[in-house]
């Protein structure tokens, strides 16, 4: 096996990154042009499946218009505070 120095590693290594970022690209958008897509697909319900479907929608839709409707003042105090946690300190060894 041949050795090859730190710089000449280095150098093979920016052009097998480079390479290979271009060949997935090309690879990529030569799928999405030949590949078809698909239909969606539809879940099959009953007619009441669909009309209770349809309600609690409504109803989402109600709710969130109320919850967007509403103003908060700027004073207000956030609802959680996210804190790092810090790891306990252990007691110096005696010795």
């Amino acid at each position: 096996m041949k050795r090859i120095s730190r710089r000449e590693f280095h150098r093979l290594a920016a052009v097998g990154a480079v390479s290979g970022t271009l060949a997935r690209a090309s690879l990529a958008a030569a799928q999405t042009q030949t590949a078809a897509p698909k239909p969606p697909v539809k879940v099959l319900l009953t007619a009441e499946q669909e009309k209770k479907v349809s309600e609690e929608i409504a109803e989402r839709d109600k709710e969130l218009a109320g919850l967007r409707s509403r103003t908060l003042p700027y004073s207000l105090e956030p609802a959680f505070v996210f804190r790092a946690r810090i790891p306990q300190r252990r007691p110096a060894a005696k010795g």
